[in-house]
């Protein structure tokens, strides 16, 4: 059952677990109610296509095609689609998926132009950005993408970068990542949420496996971590999160270690797909 710190090392591909695609690249986009499961294909760095799973048919179908050039990370607030560059943060572009206009939003921070490794995740309708200062990577913000406003949130337990963020049951969870001591980075299991009443950061139970950059998806009482960087060194190990008994459990590993895939809950099944890497 499940693996330690995978050593197994894989060419370099796109592929699903569940649904195998040809796209240049694919990220995924968090849908809590799972009404629908959403791709987003970057299409040769000239446009963002925006798919739909048809799971009637088994089938993707294109449903928003939109004219930016680049490559994002993607992330859904109110009716936005918000694609953000992870290394670039000063480069931001705003779709309206009622409307359909596209708006180039101002720089999430004019003073810090550079920001590297940081974690975007969407919670209580605005966009958090999290170990996003190379100088302080324990800051948190949160950004309206309607006011194109950004404001400064409790900052970390822990500093980190290289994290991932997911809102499960009113809180927005951080697990993972990398932290420097004394100019060494090195992958923490750390896990800690953000209490909205108590406008804090609390400590969880680590996770068994320190990792950076892994998945992260939710359903019901539970958060599931997969894959991630293991000591530079893709992992296809899968952890478990009970909310209630703040236990994590070791599950089934998967067959191809992943970096930052995309993840989620739907219909009963965790989907996984993204990248492996050497």
């Amino acid at each position: 059952m499940g693996s330690t710190c995978s050593k197994t090392n894989a060419k370099t591909t796109t592929t699903a677990d569940v649904v195998v695609t040809t796209n240049d690249s694919i990220a995924n986009t968090f849908n809590d109610n799972n009404s629908c499961l959403l791709a987003v294909q970057f299409e040769n760095v000239k446009s963002i296509r925006v798919l739909k799973y048809q799971s009637a048919i088994d089938e993707w179908t294109i449903i928003h095609e939109i004219p930016v050039k680049g490559l994002y990370r993607t992330a859904i607030v109110k009716h936005y689609m918000l694609f953000h560059d992870w290394q670039d943060g000063v480069r931001v572009c705003c779709y309206d998926t009622t409307t359909r206009a596209i708006r180039t939003l101002k720089p999430l921070k004019a003073d810090q132009p550079y920001w590297s490794c940081y974690c975007a995740a969407e919670y209580q309708e605005r966009l958090y950005l999290i170990g996003a200062e190379t100088h302080d990577n324990s800051k948190v913000y949160a950004w309206d993408p309607e006011k194109d406003v950004l404001t400064e949130a409790p900052k970390l337990i822990i500093g980190r970068t290289r994290t991932t963020a997911l809102k499960h049951d009113g809180y927005l969870y951080v697990a993972g990542g990398m932290i420097s001591n004394d100019g060494n980075e090195r992958d923490t299991n750390s896990v800690e949420r953000y209490n909205p009443r108590r406008n804090c950061w609390e400590r969880c139970a680590p996770m068994l496996q320190a990792r950076a950059v892994a998945g992260l998806a939710s359903a019901g009482r539970f958060i599931f971590v997969v894959g991630g960087d293991c000591a530079a060194t893709p992992t296809n190990m899968v952890e478990r999160y009970d909310t209630h008994t703040n236990k994590w459990t070791q599950l089934s590993a998967m067959h191809i270690p992943k970096i930052f895939p995309g993840t989620i809950f739907f219909n009963n099944r965790l989907m996984v797909c993204g990248n492996s890497s050497d």
